[in-house]
């Protein structure tokens, strides 16, 4: 009978065990899939080492399952060792399980990689330009449309609040924030570069993003073409027929501004209109602070966002709006050091020059700390004025977006990125290689010139 409560005490010792260690992996994933440096609410030290946690965690989980597996073999107890052996791959695959979700659910960007010598080979790491961007200037948002009723419309409290009180405030604000400013007029936004688009994670079947802008509408102006009016509260309109996708909606402020929303994906009725509410929540939130503090302080802190986080690495971040073919926004995070001239070189693989963007550099005497530089939004205006006379400088002025090259649209190609710094003194003389990564690209078609 000893024995016997011996053996059933190990094999409840062993599965508490591996419980513990499969819950330290997957706290330690958190650091990895979530926080993003700038948002840690941990040590950087804990985050940094996320990864030796989740080793050792499943090394000591092996570790124990081998030792007591084969203590129960010399022992004879065969069946006892078949069920510990169970009772670890039941416990590791439902973290397995619960890790998939995490990750799906927190969507992380590319792990940053270092960058593989000029001219591009095939056996170079190619990226696809989908990485998160965090600036104000960020055209794409994501959103998660879970949380959300699809039968009535969404609340916007603070844009209710600025239209009605500071009405002249949200106007400024909408004509200098880089995310709002420079959305084409037409009526058919979400096929033109500049608006704002929403994007819901991934689950399978035919994805769906809602496209976003602000418009102002004047007593007696018309509506624009196929946006239904509504209110925040309204019933969903609803489509004539059910074949027909979500209507797209002009949601109004109780004034003369609108936001406009539009659905673009499956049919289905109730994944469109919680991500629609998910979309108002989203964009309503990102005015609480100048509804708050309704100051041209708090504007002007908005527009510009936080320059600078935690990391030592020089990172490049680019991403193509869903659905604003060959356009292109950026980010680069780095700290020189010390003052001079950052360039940015857009090449194709036989080294031609398809774009160079030109901006001082921020930098601070602190290793641990890199500064956001948003590209084109730090770009000498004699090189804007340059872009202006090529064939896809028909963007505004000081647009946070750029393209490539002009060209056919969905005709790819593989381009690299190279950041330089050229240090103030040299004359571009002496220059220092911060890293150079590759992407898969399109060019972008000008429907002006069809």
């Amino acid at each position: 009978m000893s024995k016997r409560l011996n053996i059933g005490k190990l094999g409840t010792a062993c599965v508490v065990w591996h419980i513990l260690c499969a819950a330290a992996v997957l706290l330690a994933c958190e650091p990895i899939l979530w926080l993003q440096p700038e948002e840690q609410l941990m040590p950087p030290v804990i985050a940094g080492h996320a990864g030796q946690i989740i080793a050792t965690a499943v090394a000591c989980s092996v570790f124990v399952l081998l030792a007591s597996c084969t203590y129960l073999l010399l022992k004879l107890r065969n069946m006892r060792a078949l069920i510990t052996f169970l009772n670890w791959c039941m416990i590791w695959l439902i973290s397995g399980y619960i890790f998939t979700e995490m990750a799906i659910k927190a969507d992380p960007p590319p792990p940053y990689e270092y960058n593989a010598e000029r001219p591009i080979q095939p056996t170079d790491t190619v990226h696809l330009p989908n990485e998160n961007l965090t600036s104000p200037s960020a055209l794409v948002i994501a959103i998660d449309p879970e949380p959300f009723d699809g039968s009535k419309l969404e609340s916007i409290p603070n844009l209710q609040l600025l239209e009605s009180e500071h009405e002249e405030l949200l106007a400024t604000y909408l004509e200098q924030a880089p995310r709002w400013a420079y959305a084409d007029k037409s009526d058919i936004f979400y096929t033109k570069p500049g608006h704002v688009v929403l994007v819901p994670p991934a689950r399978g079947g035919i994805p769906g993003t809602v496209h976003a802008t602000f418009r102002t509408i004047a007593e007696g102006e018309a509506m624009p073409s196929g946006f239904i009016p509504v209110k925040p509260g309204d019933d969903f309109p609803n489509p004539p027929t059910d074949k027909e996708e979500q209507p797209d909606i002009a949601l109004e402020l109780s004034g003369k501004h609108y936001l406009l929303l539009a659905w673009r994906g499956t049919k289905h009725r109730e994944t469109a209109r919680k991500a629609i509410n998910a979309a108002i929540a989203a964009i309503d939130s990102r005015m609480q602070k100048l509804a708050e503090r309704p100051t041209m302080e708090t504007l002007e802190r908005m527009c510009k966002g936080k320059g600078k986080r935690l990391g030592s690495i020089p990172e490049l971040h680019l991403i193509e709006p869903n659905n604003q073919y060959g356009v292109y926004q950026a980010e680069v995070y780095a700290n020189t050091g010390r003052a001079g001239t950052m360039l940015l070189a857009i090449r194709d693989s036989e080294e031609n020059m398809l774009r160079l963007f030109s901006f001082p550099a921020r930098y601070s005497s602190n290793p641990n700390e890199v500064f956001r530089h948003d590209i084109p939004g730090d770009v000498s205006d004699w090189l804007i004025e340059n872009f202006q006379s090529s064939p896809v400088g028909n963007f505004p002025h000081g647009a946070p977006f750029f393209a490539i090259k002009a060209g056919s649209s969905h005709q790819y190609f593989n381009v690299s990125f190279e950041l330089q710094f050229s240090p103030n003194g040299t004359d571009g003389a002496q220059t220092e290689t911060l890293l150079r990564r590759h992407y898969k690209v399109q060019a972008y078609e000008n429907p002006a010139t069809e």
